[in-house]
């Protein structure tokens, strides 16, 4: 064996398995921190949606659908005097009615309006004149999807900004000299995921006095929230 060669190799694997080490040190060197910011703004809800409803009960199926018609007509008539609210007609529903005993005494017939507008004004209006035929079903406020929008920019900027505040906070206590954003998920409000107070109300509206009364026009407000949550890396 050739030892010459052999002292030659050594120092060459001690070299490599020396720059390897080092390496690894320098890797361990960072340090990965994972946290959560969030901003939150309270808000009006600007939005109200009504839902109402006009239900006869017969013999003639015909006569009831005519009557539940002409009835929710009226009301279409009187919201198209306020351009502001947004009318969904659901149609008419009908199906056999059945007494104690389980027999077929006739039939029911149902509609359903649906109101939505951010001015409540036009919606009372409406309401003050559904008559004793077509009540209220139930009563529904959320904020806009246009203040949501309008929010959604707003928020995002201010919790970029505090996820930000919070990883330089981590520096300064580590002592690093740099961080790097590694992973950063987005939660803001975007107008779409609505969440709706629904208010149910009394079955059937005696008269117009008797719903605007025991109608609730407290719209409150609602707290909507972003936040941020990712990895950074600090070295």
């Amino acid at each position: 064996m050739n030892l010459k060669k052999f002292f030659i190799i050594l120092p060459l694997v001690g070299a490599s398995f020396s720059a390897s080490a080092e390496g690894l040190s320098e890797t361990k060197q960072a340090t990965t921190f994972q946290f959560t910011t969030e901003v939150s703004r309270t808000v009006e809800k600007d939005l109200m949606e009504v839902n109402l409803y006009s239900r006869k009960l017969g013999k003639s199926l015909n006569s009831l659908k005519n009557e539940v018609s002409a009835n929710l007509n009226k009301v279409l008539d009187i919201a198209k005097q306020y351009p502001d609210i947004e009318v969904q007609a659901d149609g008419i529903l009908n199906r056999v009615n059945y007494n104690d005993k389980g027999k077929v005494e006739g039939w029911v017939a149902e509609g359903y309006i649906n109101l939505k507008s951010k001015n409540f004004t036009s919606i009372e209006k409406v309401l003050e004149n559904l008559g004793n035929d077509v009540a209220i079903n139930n009563i529904g406020f959320s904020v806009s999807p246009e203040t949501m929008k309008a929010l959604e920019d707003e928020m995002t900027l201010a919790v970029i900004k505090q996820f930000q505040h919070k990883a330089e906070v981590v520096q300064k206590g580590l002592n690093a000299k740099s961080y790097q954003l590694v992973d950063v998920q987005l939660n803001t409000p975007n107008g779409v995921d609505n969440r709706y107070d629904i208010r149910p109300m009394m079955a059937m509206a005696k008269s117009a006095s008797y719903a605007t009364e025991e109608m609730p026009l407290e719209a409150g407000k609602e707290t909507i929230s972003a936040t941020a949550s990712g990895r950074v890396e600090f070295k």
